[in-house]
């Protein structure tokens, strides 16, 4: 919410989105005022209830960001940040609308084992944790098993965790119904979670059959390589003879009169490392004709014993050779500023490929300009342009692998190899005093494990500054998950009646709280009240700020002797350990906890737009003078409203 008159600009920045019952961040800020003030910040309520935020006297430049603490709601409520500032003549106030959120919590389901055989018991655990991964307790007002008929067979009432943990197990009947199960939590608030895990007849299996093929198979491509590799859990190779039927499976197309699948057998015997490798000719697939993609099922069997295991392996086919797509390029260009972006090139499985040329063409008011740039070992090619001579409202951006594109006759039926190229448009971005500030893109994702460094590019035009002025203030918010969780102010050195450029750079800490993105707004104002600013979204590598390491004291024992287990992690840590046959995990990895499927489960990654019950309808509306000065609205994240 920025303020402003001749003489006196107030400005007060808050996330558009809180949560209720949790912290959050409110910045103020007073600059040019020419007399005391009494700054005043409250929170109205829609039930009419109001906090004081903050209640500050104010006699020079004054920055200040403050916590508070949300109150909580049950239900999605709007409030309303309301500024009012009072001098000895003239007072003011503006309001912007923010909305508050229930809190909610990750709720985290884990069984002892993926699947279970009828009679015997299933173990699980019920975790709670807050956005913050800190474990906290919660009732669960009812956790009921049902089986594959939907049949509840057990049923638990008003349990409570103990340091965010709940254990629980249920002993199956022998005669149990094969099929999927699930276990369902209600909380307090009649939030649901749930949980799947299946009960069959299953053998353990003595090793693992792996089917490697490429992952994808082109147009162009003459031969593919199939590898048929079993393992047993210990790791050691299978030594066995190997079935391999590979399939490329029709279309239905009404045209096609040939409707059967392609299909070839292969007989191999696993090498000394487990494997077996068969070259397939490719030209017997009959590439170019619309058929779909190729599917391999084998079998391995384990010589001495008989044992057999089957495998499966897929392979997509496309006539796509080479995509060509742009990378990090903003939307709009600031005149003045470098306008950056990426060029990725990858190959027909998505891999990037390095060291290629593409080719960069550029239009600007009628005028043409291309660039060859070379693909880096990521297959990324950067690239930085001038914007100092560009005029028009907007250019285009187009990226090509071929300088000159082919063009081949169509046949109906017949694909034809398929080279992808990229498109984009950039349009100008207005500024009343051609100032502006460009926060740079990243080389790829920040470390999780040491700070991140983000740099900005201003430009800001010295006839729009005070006479004598020296010192330019920048300020920045960091918001991850969104809350704000890093604030600071930039002074630079500025001269008046002088283009002064250069560039900002601030240092982000304490990245576990930002993972999984880092999103940074920066903005200035000049005396005249023009607000300039930009934000840009920083991606971190997914951690956890605990960290904990487990390890056996040797990888490999006989049956029967004895071992060690060794785990570290941070004082006070709550532990957690499983002990479980690898063999059972190779029946449904997918089932295993990671990272992923934690991070997954947060409220919010990251905010983008805003709810239409706090959007403002008409953003850039000028709202009448009062007292001669003029009210606009400013609101973070994802993007600063400036009017």
């Amino acid at each position: 919410m920025l303020i402003l008159s001749p003489f006196r600009i107030y400005l007060v920045t808050v996330s558009s989105e809180v949560v209720g019952g949790t912290k959050e961040k409110l910045c103020a800020q007073v600059h040019q005022a020419t007399e005391p003030l009494s700054l005043k910040v409250t929170l109205e309520m829609e039930g009419g209830s109001s906090i004081i935020l903050l209640e500050e006297a104010v006699t020079q430049d004054f920055y200040r960001c403050i916590s508070f603490q949300v109150p909580p709601v049950k239900a999605e409520s709007v409030a309303t940040v309301h500024v009012s500032i009072k001098g000895r003549k003239d007072e003011m106030s503006n309001k912007t609308k923010i909305l508050i959120k229930p809190e909610r919590f990750l709720t985290i389901f884990q069984t002892d084992k993926p699947v279970y055989k009828p009679g015997q018991t299933v173990k699980f655990r019920i975790v709670s944790l807050d956005a913050s991964f800190l474990t906290f307790n919660q009732m669960f007002l009812t956790v009921e098993l049902q089986d594959p008929n939907s049949n509840r067979i057990a049923q638990w009432l008003n349990q409570s965790t103990v340091s965010g943990i709940l254990d629980l197990s249920h002993p199956m009947s022998a005669e149990a119904t094969q099929g999927s199960y699930i276990i369902t939590a209600w909380n307090e608030k009649g939030e649901q979670t749930s949980q799947n895990f299946d009960i069959k007849e299953y053998v353990l299996p003595k090793y693992e059959v792996k089917v490697y093929l490429p992952q994808t198979i082109t147009i162009l491509d003459k031969q593919a390589t199939l590898r048929v590799c079993g393992k047993y859990t210990y790791g050691k190779p299978v030594v066995g003879s190997v079935t391999a039927k590979v399939c490329r499976n029709v279309i239905q197309y009404h045209w096609l009169y040939d409707s059967s699948n392609i299909c070839e057998l292969y007989l191999m015997k696993t090498d000394k490392t487990g494997c077996a490798t068969q070259i397939i000719d490719l030209t017997r697939f009959r590439l170019r004709e619309s058929f779909g993609d190729f599917e391999v099922e084998t079998e391995m069997e384990e010589y001495g014993t008989g044992v057999i295991l089957k495998g499966s392996g897929k392979a997509s086919f496309t006539n796509v050779i080479i995509t060509v797509s742009f990378e990090e390029v903003p939307q709009a260009y600031k005149p003045g500023i470098a306008y950056e972006g990426k060029i990725k090139v990858t190959g027909p499985d998505s891999s990037p490929i390095p060291n290629e040329p593409v080719y960069l063409f550029l239009q600007n008011s009628g005028n043409s300009e291309n660039w060859t740039l070379t693909t880096d070992s990521k297959g990324i090619a950067s690239f930085s342009l001038d914007t100092s001579l560009w005029s028009s409202d907007s250019v285009s951006l187009s990226a090509r692998y071929q300088k000159v594109e082919e063009d081949y006759p169509y046949e109906q039926g017949v694909r034809r190899p398929l080279y992808t190229s990229a498109y984009h448009f950039a349009w100008k971005f207005y500024s009343k005093s051609k100032s502006f500030v460009k926060i740079m893109q990243g080389e790829g994702k920040f470390s999780c494990e040491k700070g991140g460094i983000v740099l900005a590019h201003y430009i800001i035009q010295g006839v729009k500054l005070k006479k004598g002025q020296t010192t330019l203030d920048f300020f920045y918010l960091v918001i991850s998950r969104g809350s704000i969780q890093q604030h600071g102010r930039l002074p630079v050195a500025i001269k008046e009646r002088k283009v002064n450029q250069g560039q900002l750079m601030l240092s982000l800490q304490r990245m576990p709280e930002l993972t999984p993105f880092a999103q940074v707004v920066v903005y200035t104002v000049l005396p005249d009240g023009e607000a300039v600013a930009d934000s840009r979204d920083f991606p971190i590598h997914l951690c956890l700020k605990n960290k904990v390491s487990l390890k056996f004291s040797s990888l490999q024992e006989l049956p029967g002797e004895k071992t060690s287990l060794s785990l570290q992690a941070h004082p006070g840590s709550l532990c957690s350990l499983r002990a479980i046959d690898q063999s059972v995990l190779l029946l449904q990895p997918e089932q295993e906890l990671s990272l992923d499927s934690v991070f997954s489960q947060l409220p919010v990654q990251k905010l983008s737009g805003y709810s239409y019950r706090v959007a403002d309808p008409y953003p850039c509306l000028r709202y009448p003078p009062r007292f001669e000065e003029e009210m606009m609205m400013m609101r973070l994240p994802p993007v600063p409203k400036l009017v």
